[in-house]
């Protein structure tokens, strides 16, 4: 994997890469080494402010290995989730060679048998992230801002009073 690429990370998901790298072994042959180079070089963003051309966890990204004919995957955080031919652990060489990264990148992963592929970034497809609800914001300028509703009037006859105490008490209950 090179260390030059441009790596994004939500704070989600630099969290969850550092819990993989200090849990309980590796996932993979040297993926902790890959997940501390990752995380070091990372631009952290919060959730609402990832670009939406950037693979984050639970995107659906459409990639392709090499001169292979293209995937498109969901990148899934738990090996529980997993769902055959749709979705790409996190904890695999693919899956974490492809969180963080952009469209239009090509990533070197090493295999499970030691050799290398390359995998080109075609398209993120859904991105979480970029479907939250964001309220649209209206721009107001003094001059059609309406005049501020005047409270309702009080109907009490009685004004407060320092002193008066108009709770009854535990009887009234």
């Amino acid at each position: 994997m090179s260390d030059q690429l441009p790596v994004v990370l939500t704070s989600k998901d630099f969290a969850l890469l550092e819990a993989i790298s200090q849990g309980h072994g590796e996932p993979f042959a040297g993926a902790t080494e890959i997940i501390r180079r990752k995380l070091g070089a990372a631009t952290l963003v919060f959730p609402n402010d990832v670009p939406a051309n950037v693979v984050t966890l639970n995107s659906r990204v459409r990639f392709r290995a090499g001169d292979a004919q293209p995937e498109e995957r969901t990148l899934i955080g738990e090996p529980s989730e997993e769902d055959h031919g749709l979705t790409l652990s996190l904890g695999s060489p693919r899956g974490l060679a492809l969180i963080g990264a952009a469209v239009g990148q090509a990533i070197e992963v090493q295999r499970k048998d030691g050799s290398t592929e390359q995998l080109h970034i075609e398209a993120v497809t859904f991105q979480p992230a970029q479907h939250r609800f964001k309220p649209a914001l209206k721009i107001v300028s003094s001059q059609q801002m309406e005049p501020p509703a005047t409270p309702a009037s009080h109907t009490s006859a009685r004004p407060f009073q320092r002193g008066f105490d108009d709770d009854p008490g535990p009887s009234a209950a």
